[in-house]
């Protein structure tokens, strides 16, 4: 008798939805104070993506002083290389929104690809924008929210600076953010995560919880 499990399998594992991540990660000189736990926490977050969305594929990059550092593009999860000491070293300043444009375009010529792919965008900083030069809040703002309209989801992260008031100001919804303290990265990581897994599953945005919150302070 041959026996069918179709019915049985999550909606990510069919093809033309298979989840298109793009992670940008704050490589600033502000980092060094949570240098190792970051690298900890992001190799975490990878370990877990890899056992929840294995099919994931994952476009990440990092941004330090005035250059976005582009670490795979568009790579299938299971091959993104773990951070370590000699590959992420923060220095300089703090060019977020061009690298968060970056990033966005990255995945947008996926999903001009592949149209039916879930992208999902995942920000990480601990400090203020001081070092872009191509665009402003306020255009970065515009695409996100456009985005959004359009099925995309955002999480941002923020260590020791106010998650809320950033998401704001760069049109995310502010539920999915989540401000961190030193010594609470692998917990914001845990975090996001979840995020990322919920949303992918769901296909909807997701947001933070209070237990999140409480467990990052």
């Amino acid at each position: 008798m041959l026996i069918k499990f179709e019915q049985d399998l999550p909606s990510v594992q069919d093809p033309t939805k298979i989840p298109r991540i793009g992670f940008i990660l704050d490589e600033s000189s502000s980092m060094y104070s949570v240098w190792q736990e970051t690298m900890a926490g992001f190799n975490s977050y990878i370990n877990t993506i890899r056992t929840e969305l294995p099919n994931a594929k994952l476009t990440f990059a990092s941004f330090v002083n005035y250059m976005f550092k582009l670490r795979s593009s568009d790579k299938p999860v299971d091959e993104v290389l773990p951070l370590n000491l000699k590959n992420y070293t923060p220095y300089g300043g703090t060019p977020l929104v061009d690298s968060v444009m970056a990033i966005i375009h990255l995945i947008e010529q996926q999903v001009n690809i592949h149209p039916t792919c879930q992208p999902i965008v995942v920000v990480q900083t601990d400090g203020h924008e001081n070092s872009s030069k191509t665009y402003t809040m306020e255009e970065l703002n515009e695409v996100v929210q456009k985005k959004r309209k359009e099925g995309w989801q955002f999480i941002l992260i923020t260590c020791k600076i106010d998650a809320t008031v950033l998401a704001n100001s760069m049109g995310i919804d502010p539920g999915a953010a989540l401000t961190y303290g030193r010594g609470k990265s692998l917990h914001a990581f845990e975090a996001v995560s979840r995020l990322t897994t919920q949303g992918v599953k769901e296909e909807q945005e997701q947001v933070f919880s209070i237990e999140d919150q409480r467990r990052t302070r």
